[in-house]
């Protein structure tokens, strides 16, 4: 995402996904410390040679790049038994860790649709990352909008499809919506959406009264909808989508996809009705088992809080005009902020690197 400087204390592996990256840019700047990006190999692994290891004291994770943080450690352990200068770096994981011992890490700071068991050195958040500031500790009033209604249009995932039935349910639900409200409506792809799903949304939009605009990364479009859009329609793979929309203070209406379920997925619900759910998530602390993902609890969390409404069919015109509660506490970037500077010798360590 920009050039690695070895120099810099804190230093986050780069997956090179926007949603992920962005989380792990407003953690590092949060702390007020400088950070670098540390491009990783093919399967999130290393690169061969990382030329200066003295600098660094804190490593930033996400999701795959876990290994990577623990052999990044153990690269600067083998550097200071060498003789080499420095300090065992701290290591904070965003995400789920999947087969490595939750005492593995400093600091595990687990995404709400994460299915992680309670540990020691664990931290929940209410939602990702995406959209936070410390400047902004309530969700604001969305304010005079005159962006319409915005649907940020995901992508099949690991744990839900999109499919053109689907496509053509949300752009039926999106035109309701819109009328209800005496507005425009447009469509933005995001930067996993699949040539296949985007020509759906070409059919589909062709001939309407709403507009389809194609992600680009050399573009601020998502950033400009996200300021400007009077209520968001956002699919149900994309949890960072999710987070941004909320932050916005304007309406998000969740589009439910249908699930995907794989045989892990079935094996750990069979796992949890037969009531051994707290074996499974002591196999899970000790890295002895993979743990998945809970959309539909954090989902169905979202909704009960007044952060969403689910789009429906049924729905009467005056339900279509919904906003959300103003001012409610949005502390999930501090509590992270907290933790990571509360850490045992993390400041001590921080202020001798600055």
């Amino acid at each position: 995402m920009t050039f690695f400087n070895p120099e810099a204390p804190v230093w986050i592996l780069d997956t090179g996904r926007l949603g992920e990256m962005a989380q792990c840019r407003v953690l590092a700047q949060t702390l007020g410390m400088p950070f670098t990006f540390l491009p990783l190999e093919e399967g999130f692994t290393l690169p061969p040679v990382v030329p200066d290891l003295s600098a660094l004291r804190l490593i930033l994770s996400f999701g795959n790049t876990a290994k990577a943080a623990l052999a990044l450690r153990a690269r600067c352990m083998a550097s200071l038994q060498a003789g080499g200068t420095g300090l065992r770096p701290f290591i904070v994981h965003l995400g789920r860790p999947s087969h490595i011992p939750a005492d593995a890490f400093d600091l595990i700071i687990v995404l709400p649709q994460d299915d992680y068991p309670l540990a020691p050195n664990m931290l929940r958040l209410a939602l990702p990352l995406n959209g936070a500031a410390l400047s902004r500790p309530c969700f604001p009033d969305p304010g005079a909008r005159r962006g319409g209604t915005v649907v940020l249009y995901g992508a099949t995932s690991k744990h839900f499809s999109q499919t053109l039935a689907s496509t053509r349910n949300l752009i039926l639900f999106t035109q309701r919506l819109a009328a209800a409200n005496g507005e425009r409506a447009q469509v933005l792809t995001g930067p996993r959406t699949t040539a296949e799903e985007a020509g759906w949304l070409k059919t589909l939009t062709t001939g309407t009264d709403v507009a389809l605009t194609l992600f680009s990364p050399h573009t601020c479009r998502f950033q400009d909808l996200l300021a400007s859009g009077n209520r968001f329609v956002v699919t149900a793979d994309s949890a960072s989508m999710v987070a941004d929309a909320c932050r916005t203070g304007a309406p998000v209406w969740l589009f439910p996809l249908p699930a995907r379920h794989t045989a892990s997925t079935r094996l750990q619900e069979a796992i949890d009705a037969a009531g051994l759910r707290p074996i499974r998530h002591s196999l899970v602390r000790q890295g002895r088992l993979g743990s998945g993902a809970d959309f539909t609890r954090w989902h169905t969390w979202l909704q009960r809080m007044g952060y969403v409404r689910l789009a429906q069919p049924g729905l009467s015109a005056q339900d279509l005009t919904w906003h959300p509660a103003a001012g409610r506490a949005d502390r999930d970037l501090a509590l992270c902020r907290d933790r990571i500077l509360a850490l045992p010798g993390f400041a001590r360590q921080m202020q001798a690197a600055i």
